[in-house]
């Protein structure tokens, strides 16, 4: 049989229309297998309750099993390097925080992975205050006796972070800085065992997410004296702000969001936003996070991407003017 040159330019177009539609197929399959959702800090924190919510819910509407695996350590390096390196295919996603994608960047020397050229974002999650906690059965009522107590005894009030350069170790740090207080910096590993030091009475004080701590100021466990956002939460009428409690020009608002390893295709960023920004309107969702001091933000990647720049930005300056630096 003869092939004139016109069958063969014609074969190669039908060739090449299948590979389109095949690709295109290919992608309409993703996700056909579990998604890895990689905490980069311990469990109790922000991060990883945010992320086990949202892991239930987008799972649901993507049509597969999202699973969390917390990576905690070096402040959250460890697991968000672990992020950066996967294959961009989908199957590894994180959460991120302002201490991952935007302190850690001035705050170590050395990292393993470039905080803005490393990853795809995907959404900016919400924002959300950190506030200053004491044990319910403390002497400090107010943010003027522990500013008082630190004044007279020098190097004797003790606070509790999640780690170093994290955004509660900096709240306490520009409280310091602020107030030209004498104060002795506990680290943990973890938000979740830096609360726990503060209720088992271990330190005197410490800065906490708003989401963390809620649920124990509530219980009594805990008693509140202060927020750090720039205005008084509209679930915390009564608790004054560190602006308001001497401290003027003070504010940190601290972040979560979302974030895929670099070259993530762009259908798949959009099915993955898609799915978070449904599930972060989800009306149960919705009222859980604001419970929880969550203001939800729900972004485009564009705008996620924007926002991490202003804020590596500020928090290079801030860390600068405070020489802090890793142990």
């Amino acid at each position: 049989m003869k092939f004139s040159r016109r069958t063969f330019v014609f074969s190669g177009l039908v060739g090449a229309t299948v590979c389109s539609l095949n690709r295109a197929w290919a992608q309409t399959k993703w996700p056909n297998k579990p998604i890895n959702y990689i905490v980069p800090f311990s469990p109790g924190g922000t991060t990883d309750i945010v992320a086990r919510v949202l892991a239930i819910h987008m799972g649901q509407i993507l049509g597969t099993t999202i699973v969390v695996n917390n990576k905690a350590g070096a402040g959250g390096n460890i697991g968000s390097a672990e992020v950066a390196r996967a294959a961009p295919d989908g199957y590894t996603i994180g959460g991120g925080s302002i201490a991952s994608h935007a302190i850690n960047a001035s705050l170590y020397e050395r990292m393993p992975y470039d905080t803005l050229k490393d990853f795809t974002p995907i959404t900016l999650i919400g924002t959300m205050p950190n506030v200053l906690i004491v044990p319910t059965d403390s002497p400090f009522r107010s943010v003027s006796d522990l500013v008082k107590a630190a004044k007279a005894a020098p190097g004797s009030i003790s606070y509790a972070s999640a780690g170093n350069g994290t955004s509660q170790h900096l709240s306490a740090e520009m409280l310091r800085q602020f107030g030209g207080l004498d104060l002795i910096h506990v680290p943990y590993k973890g938000a979740g065992p830096a609360l726990q030091a503060v209720l088992a009475r271990e330190v005197n004080f410490s800065f906490e997410n708003l989401a963390v701590a809620t649920p124990h100021i509530r219980d009594g466990k805990l008693r509140a004296l202060a927020i750090t956002s720039a205005e008084r939460s509209k679930d915390w009428p009564d608790l004054p702000t560190l602006n308001e409690s001497g401290f003027t020009g003070y504010e940190v608002t601290s972040w979560q969001a979302m974030f895929g390893p670099l070259g993530l295709p762009a259908p798949i960023v959009q099915q993955l936003n898609s799915a978070a920004v449904t599930a972060l309107r989800n009306p149960e969702v919705l009222a859980n996070f604001t419970k929880m001091g969550i203001q939800v933000v729900a972004s485009s990647p564009e705008k996620l991407r924007s926002f991490q720049r202003e804020e590596v930005t500020k928090w290079a300056k801030v860390i600068k003017n405070g020489n802090i630096k890793t142990d």
